[in-house]
């Protein structure tokens, strides 16, 4: 193949949430947050949580992955694994796709595997700075003091209204490719063209609908993306990673300026692009559509994708 990866980059929008808490501070459920240089805090969602998200999402649209992960299996046994040994996957690659796409770790004596994840995830980063918002809850004492007049238990929760921008790297020549080290064999091993298109679409099927993250009983939040950014690219290089965002003097407006130069700094590994978002949602719609003169709408971009892996693997 001469595309050895796949860049996307998306931004999706949170209108109250706190989809990945950081530490508690007495009765605050914290969000995570990193300091910029001039002491403001962006909020944002760690790439590990982005995963978890995106494992579930497996489970919900019917993918075995690796019953360690798999949140349908019993707990107690579960635990049970956990304490006997720190692998929290089975590390089979060629049964889990979760295996494959995340990598893992294994260290026992006499078996010994590791596999870096093909599939690199950044943060999802909060765009705006976080203003202190936080949400006011109670624990309710009716169960404890039998008498809901009491009152109970103050508790909070900090919250932001807010763009995120992300990230995810795609290695094609690794997905369903396993060295023998990854397996503790000899020889090692590859899935079929059919397999590997099976498990990248599920990736892409999961990215599309992307849901998770903590405290959504009462702070539901969309983290699906609304604008999305496709490269399949000859050279292995996260192009959106830094060049994805929301105007600063703009909110809610795309910089796509920054994203076509973007393109067109990195046009000489690019051997496939393609943009997609949600009409109307941003504030600069008709600039996108004069920048971007053939984006599609979301689910268009996301089936051009699908049929552009497909494509990848029948004709590499």
């Amino acid at each position: 193949m001469e595309s050895n990866c796949i860049s996307i980059g998306y931004l999706f929008k949170m209108s109250i949430g706190n989809a990945n808490s950081g530490f508690n501070e007495d009765n605050v459920s914290t969000l995570k947050k990193i300091t910029l240089p001039d002491g403001s805090t962006l909020p944002y969602i760690s790439g590990q949580a982005i995963r978890r998200y995106i494992r579930d999402k497996f489970v919900e649209l019917g993918h075995d992955i690796s019953p360690l992960q798999d949140p349908r299996n019993d707990e107690e046994k579960i635990k049970e694994a956990k304490t006997k040994s720190p692998d929290f996957t089975e590390c089979d690659p060629i049964n889990y796709i979760d295996d494959d796409l995340f990598g893992f770790m294994r260290a026992v004596t006499g078996d010994n595997r590791k596999r870096t994840s093909p599939v690199r995830v950044s943060p999802a980063i909060g765009i705006y700075p976080f203003q202190n918002d936080r949400d006011l809850g109670t624990k309710s004492s009716e169960q404890t003091r039998e008498k809901a007049a009491a009152g109970g238990a103050m508790f909070e929760t900090e919250i932001t209204h807010n763009y995120f921008c992300g990230s995810i790297l795609i290695e094609l020549d690794r997905i369903g490719n396993f060295i023998g080290m990854e397996l503790n064999k000899k020889e090692d091993f590859e899935l079929d063209k059919k397999a590997k298109v099976a498990r990248l679409t599920a990736l892409i099927n999961a990215i599309e609908h992307l849901w998770g993250g903590g405290k959504q009983s009462r702070l539901l939040s969309d983290i699906s993306p609304k604008f999305l950014a496709y490269a399949r690219q000859s050279s292995k290089h996260p192009i959106f990673l830094e060049t994805l965002r929301t105007k600063q003097d703009t909110i809610g407006a795309v910089n796509v300026e920054l994203l076509n130069s973007a393109f067109n700094a990195n046009k000489t590994i690019i051997e496939k692009k393609l943009v997609g978002y949600l009409p109307g949602f941003f504030e600069n719609d008709s600039e996108i559509k004069e920048v971007f003169s053939d984006i599609l709408s979301l689910d268009e971009c996301m089936n051009q994708i699908r049929a552009d892996i497909t494509d990848v693997y029948t004709k590499g």
